[in-house]
């Protein structure tokens, strides 16, 4: 113990002999605004959380909020400028609402229920303000895993950055004084919403309405605006009012509502088949408890989506994986979505289920065994106020009387309720299906998954003669098809060759639609295609005459466009560029598709599919041999072989998917060889907005944010790129011009830069004229116009668009003639003596220790 004295006492003398450091905090401006105080981490309801912003909703999603205060002694419009959080990363940036005012001393405040910025707690974040040019005004940050239950950042009474853990949130006023209600100045911020379809546009084709068997139109018109169906109608019927000047695109196939997958787990969907190689199970718990079932599927999932040193953090690209699966065969929506970082996919690609559509979001999923103990409140009160739309349930799953006995518990439990939708019911029986039928219960029938993993599938017939609401889902990909549109074969193959032809090709496809919509209380929005219900289409080449055996037989290379809420996001290369700016070509096994999976607007959806793929592949290689699930049923060997090979999906049987349906010819652009839209040629629209030759190209994506460089001395337009930005000099403007693009008063003491961006979005035979004429250009040319805005830049053709920016920088003032600095007052740490104080003090300090050590050992001795 005494030795451990000595280095202790060594430490403190040498410490004592060194310069002090000293830290300082970040500091609050006193002339500019500034981000006064931010929310991390605010309570919910069920921990007495306060409904900071009065919304009715508590909790992070809605009360996180940045406060900004304006401390000069002039008003600043801050209408333009941009919030956001760490750069190149987390949540997209959102711009505050125009004639956004900040009155001297004033605070305002903006919640993520309108900006959409999470704050992160586990990585920490960076919240940044930034003004109309991208120029950073302010920053703050706070690391990770550090912030409290409603313990606000914010400047303290000395004006330094800290967490304030002896106050609480004062959303609309100072620091250090009392809240003073929801009654305070709040902002609005508008992210980018590139995800929501905004626009119009008509389809052509032969129409599959799904109103009644015989609702069918064979030349018929479909108007989108806005991601709403406005009108449908045939070519002999006179053309609506609203569609005179639309764009209008021949698809030269059939058109069909969006198919609703009513069963999967999707963020499971990137592990391929399981290739079990056993003669199947009971039920579901025996599979799950199977190490073999663990290496290939769950720990692999858990490698790919765990954070930290535990896996790879890919949740998010799994489930755009995942998703974009599903829109490949034409679904438009799925259930069975990760319950974790919704914020990356919610709102982007196919629907999810159970997360917010329509108005419909009181939908429940459980998964787990139901037990006799399981009260379900929830259910039973959402069922009795008619809240309740929809509770999706695994249920006798299964083969054995222990599975169909899950059953009874749960009508002992008084939980048969009219919203309850029954995954899978393989156990069941006629007793049980009727007592479904008399209270407008479905089931969900998903027959590859029930083969793979007991050998038989649900009492489909029993259900059917009983009246049971049945939709068709493909469950997940280690023991389902990719999609409904692959399930619609096995429940052709089986109704075909085990059932007898129960079922007609209409109502078919009847479980892949409308029954699907119906049992997910979705009939009023989704699937059928009418005025006033959601754009949600697919549509196929047409190679059948019966378009219900058309779509039944229908394969990947068929899937001619997907869209949802009206945004196309899936399809044929000519007709995504003919709808979208941005796409992404993907290869597929003779045939080409394309995708947009980037949006500006949503979090952490920058990567490209191909990323996406790169890296989930890579992620899974780590852990296990087998590869990444295909995007694609068709060119999938290693898919077809594990079905063929199967004794529990075979079983005495011959099921043979791909000689029955996916062994067809494709022509040399990937089309069947029998189908209307092999040799159409390519889109033809009546879109004469650029330039009147017909020719429509991708668009080049602009930044959120532009770059900005200069001032460079000189003032002349001149070609530049969208990489390189905006280029800025000393701003030339008017004062009215300045004042109708909305950029603030130049402060005293500031020079006020600016200049505009002239981008070419689409082909034109025009020239740009500004300073001088700039012809020939190509798509995403570029002319840079300084010192001006975009309405005194010159002018140009529609097909060209313009961007500004603007930034104010100190005025160069005459420098004063430097005095000779004064030499610095010397301590006796400055000269020799310093060090001689050292030597000598290590000696003594030597010294000391051999004189204890030798007095520790006398004494020991």
């Amino acid at each position: 113990m005494r030795r451990a004295v000595v280095p202790a006492i060594l430490l403190m003398l040498m410490a004592s002999l060194w310069p002090l450091a000293v830290t300082s905090a970040q500091s609050a401006p006193t002339d500019a605004v500034y981000i006064n105080e931010i929310l991390v981490s605010p309570n919910n309801e069920n921990y007495g959380g306060t409904d900071w912003n009065g919304d009715g909703s508590i909790g992070i999603y809605s009360d996180q909020y940045l406060e900004l205060h304006n401390p000069a002694s002039e008003a600043i419009d801050i209408g333009g400028w941009w919030l956001d959080d760490i750069a190149d990363g987390g949540s997209p940036a959102c711009s505050i609402g125009w004639d956004t005012v900040l009155e001297p001393g004033a605070y305002v405040v903006f919640y993520r229920s309108w900006t959409g910025i999470e704050f992160d707690y586990w990585d920490g974040d960076t919240i940044r303000l930034l003004d109309g040019s991208g120029t950073e005004v302010d920053s703050v940050s706070y690391e990770g895993e550090d912030s409290d239950w409603d313990i606000p950042y914010g400047y303290d009474s000395t004006g330094n950055w800290v967490k304030l853990s002896d106050g609480s949130p004062t959303p609309g006023g100072a620091n250090d004084q009392e809240w003073g209600g929801t009654n305070h100045l709040q902002g609005n911020c508008y992210a980018p919403r590139d995800h929501i379809h905004s626009g119009q546009y008509v389809l052509k084709g032969e129409i599959v309405t799904m109103a009644s068997e015989n609702a069918v139109i064979p030349n018929g018109n479909v108007l989108v605006i806005d991601g709403i169906i406005e009108a449908v109608w045939s070519d002999a019927d006179p053309e609506p009012q609203a569609a005179e000047g639309v764009m209008t695109i021949d698809t030269s196939g059939t058109i069909y509502p969006g198919l609703i997958d009513a069963h999967n787990h999707a963020h499971y969907n990137y592990i391929p088949l399981w290739d079990h190689g056993t003669n199947g199970w009971q039920n579901r718990y025996q599979w799950q408890a199977e190490e073999a079932y663990k290496d290939a599927v769950s720990r692999v999932k858990s490698h790919v989506t765990s954070g930290g040193s535990a896996g790879c953090d890919l949740n998010p690209e799994g489930m755009k994986f995942a998703e974009l699966r599903s829109l490949a065969g034409g679904t438009t929506a799925i259930q069975g979505s990760s319950t974790s970082d919704t914020d990356t996919f919610d709102s982007i690609l196919a629907r999810n289920v159970e997360l917010y559509n329509f108005g419909r979001d009181y939908v429940w999923t459980k998964v787990s065994q139901i037990t006799s103990d399981y009260e379900g409140n929830h259910i039973k009160e959402g069922n009795s106020s008619g809240s309740l739309d929809g509770w999706f349930l695994h249920l006798a799953e299964g083969v054995d009387e222990a599975s169909r006995a899950e059953f009874d518990v749960l009508v002992g439990n008084d939980l048969l309720v009219g919203e309850l939708i029954v995954i899978h019911g393989t156990a069941l029986t006629s007793v049980e299906f009727e007592q479904m039928a008399a209270v407008g219960a479905s089931l969900v029938w998903s027959p590859t998954s029930n083969l793979l993993l007991y050998g038989d599938t649900a009492d489909i017939a029993a259900a059917a003669a009983a009246g049971v609401n049945i939709a068709l889902a493909p469950d997940w990909a280690p023991s389902g098809m990719k999609n409904p549109l692959g399930e619609l074969k096995v429940a052709d193959w089986w109704d075909s060759n085990v059932l007898g032809d129960i079922f007609t090709d209409y109502e078919m496809v009847q479980m892949v639609t409308t029954n699907s919509a119906r049992a997910t209380n979705w009939q009023d929005e989704t699937g059928i295609i009418a005025a006033g219900m959601a754009a949600d289409l697919l549509v196929l080449d047409r190679f059948h005459d019966d378009p219900y055996r058309n779509l039944i037989n229908a394969i990947d290379p068929d899937v001619r466009l997907v869209t949802v809420g009206g945004l196309p996001v899936f399809g044929d290369v000519d007709i995504m560029q003919a709808l979208d700016d941005e796409i992404e070509v993907i290869q597929g096994d003779g045939f080409q598709k394309a995708t947009d999976v980037t949006y500006d607007g949503v979090e952490m959806a920058s990567k490209s599919y191909a990323q996406i793929v790169t890296d989930l592949a890579a992620c899974m290689a780590e852990k296990t041999t087998t590869p990444m699930e295909e995007l694609f049923t068709y060119g999938d060997d290693r898919f077809f072989d594990v079905l063929n090979r199967s004794a529990t999906f075979q079983d005495g049987r011959t099921i043979d998917l791909w000689g029955d349906y996916y062994d067809i010819e494709l022509d040399d652009s990937g089309h069947r060889l029998d189908g209307t839209v092999g040799g159409s040629g390519p889109i033809q629209t009546n879109n004469s907005s650029n330039g009147g030759n017909g020719e429509t190209v991708p668009e080049p994506e602009l930044p959120v944010l532009w770059p900005t460089y200069g001032p460079r001395g000189g003032t002349i337009p001149h070609l530049t790129t969208i990489e390189e930005g905006i280029h800025l000099e000393e701003c030339e403007s008017t004062e009215a011009t300045l004042s109708g693009a909305n950029v603030p008063t130049t402060p005293a003491s500031k020079v006020l830069l600016c200049g505009a961006i002239l981008i070419v979005m689409q082909p034109t035979a025009d020239c740009i004229e500004a300073g001088g004429s700039f012809c020939d250009l190509e798509v995403a040319d570029g002319v840079a116009v300084p010192a001006h805005l975009c309405s005194d830049s010159g002018t140009y053709p529609d097909e060209v668009t313009c961007r500004y920016g603007y930034a104010f920088i100190d005025a160069e003032e005459e420098p004063e003639p430097e005095p000779e600095p004064e030499p610095e007052e010397e301590t006796w740490m400055d000269g020799a003596l310093y060090w001689v104080a050292i030597f000598v003090a290590l000696a003594v300090i030597v010294g000391s220790i051999g004189i204890i050590n030798s007095n520790l050992r006398e004494r020991a001795k």
